[in-house]
């Protein structure tokens, strides 16, 4: 793996980051852009994003142990 392909998928891993947290940012209001308020309901949102941004940030570990390891 060559340095720009890491590079890119360091960019695609925090772009695709970035999207889930705006998707985020959506789900824990309502349609009408009031916030929502109950705790066990945005706890629930926070928790299914959180995995998808976690395996997001796995990718980039991901990327860089490949890099090193095409390098041995």
């Amino acid at each position: 793996m060559t340095t720009q392909k890491l590079s890119e998928l360091y960019c695609l891993s925090c772009i695709n980051a970035h999207t889930l947290v705006t998707e985020l940012y959506e789900a824990v209001h309502e349609r009408s852009g009031e916030p929502a308020t109950l705790s066990e309901e945005v706890k629930n949102i926070r928790q299914k994003y959180l995995v998808k941004i976690r395996q997001e940030l796995e990718l980039i570990q991901s990327a860089v142990d490949e890099y090193n390891e095409s390098r041995i």
